[in-house]
């Protein structure tokens, strides 16, 4: 049930108010003074409040400003005498809701009290839906948060060096491999360094285009090639690059580099290790080759050996 203060000097207006207001299923109650307005507004905090604007000590325009004060979203309709339109417009001003003239005809009131009805009613279906849009604001962002955290994991943490840039080429991410690798710090080239300032000869020719401009390629796939650190070191890595676009236009570009200098070294280990094992496998053979000649020597030995036990010799 909806509260209303009726608040009018005259005890008869606000009885034949109450009464009305009863009637039409409202919870009434009455105040004889802006003073006493005042303090029942603060008990009951109602959702509407009439009250006739020109009574002694607190009249209705500054019981108006006192509870719009309060509480802006209360709705306030103004009772004015007969004419009193300047009264009336700037209770209007001053956030009043509607107001109505004495005598109070109780159409003029239904209508009054509807109007009234109907801005609290936006007014909660606009909290609502500013409530509902800021959560759904706060999901999305924090979503987007979420994915943006988990994407700067991925790249901080992956075994590959990731260089991205923008659309004029600055590089905006270079990731913790790709220090290593380079030997430059982030603060080294974030915002400071063009990506094809970091490249290599062989890099910028695997990214050449046919034409002979000066434009790359949209697309390298995994390719073998070196680049050249900081300190001037010759790097092996494996490299890939890919042009961003939307709607054909380019929003920037990423360049992955796997460092294959431990995978280098491996190989040669193994090569040596073959190497070594093909020496062994051939001084093995000398060895066989030799252990027969020596079996020979000592068998021919033993034969001469026997001839000159005999004189046959």
């Amino acid at each position: 049930m909806e509260k209303i203060l009726v608040v009018d000097d005259e005890e008869a207006n606000v009885r034949v108010l109450s009464m009305s207001l009863k009637l039409d299923g409202y919870d009434v109650t009455g105040a004889l003074s802006g003073e006493e307005g005042l303090e029942k507004y603060q008990s009951i905090m109602p959702d509407i409040v009439l009250t006739d604007i020109k009574m002694p000590g607190i009249d209705g325009l500054t019981l108006l400003k006192k509870i719009k004060a309060m509480n802006p979203d209360t709705e306030v309709i103004i009772i004015t005498g007969h004419g009193d339109i300047d009264s009336a417009i700037h209770a209007l001003q001053h956030g009043a809701s509607d107001f109505i003239n004495k005598p109070v005809k109780d159409e003029a009131l239904s209508v009054a009290l509807r109007r009234a009805k109907e801005k609290q009613t936006i007014r909660k279906q606009l909290w609502a839906y500013t409530h509902d849009l800021e959560k759904m604001v706060f999901t999305a962002t924090e979503e987007v948060k979420r994915k943006s955290n988990f994407q700067e994991k991925l790249i901080v943490s992956s075994n590959n060096g990731i260089v991205a840039t923008d659309n004029d080429w600055k590089i905006v991410i270079f990731n913790p491999s790709a220090e290593q690798i380079f030997g430059y710090a982030r603060s080294e080239v974030i915002r400071q360094k063009d990506i094809r300032d970091i490249f290599s000869s062989e890099i910028k020719e695997l990214l050449s285009c046919d034409t002979g401009d000066s434009q790359m390629k949209d697309t390298l796939p995994w390719t073998e090639t070196i680049l050249h650190s900081k300190s001037g070191e010759i790097i092996p890595v494996g490299f890939s690059w890919k042009i961003l676009r939307e709607k054909r236009k380019v929003m920037g570009s990423v360049a992955f580099f796997h460092d294959l200098r431990e995978i280098k070294r491996l190989e040669k280990e193994l090569v040596q290790s073959e190497r070594l094992a093909a020496i062994g496998q051939t001084v093995a053979g000398m060895a066989h080759c030799i252990k027969n000649i020596l079996h020979g020597f000592k068998g021919g030995s033993y034969l001469v050996d026997l001839g000159l036990d005999k004189n046959d010799i």
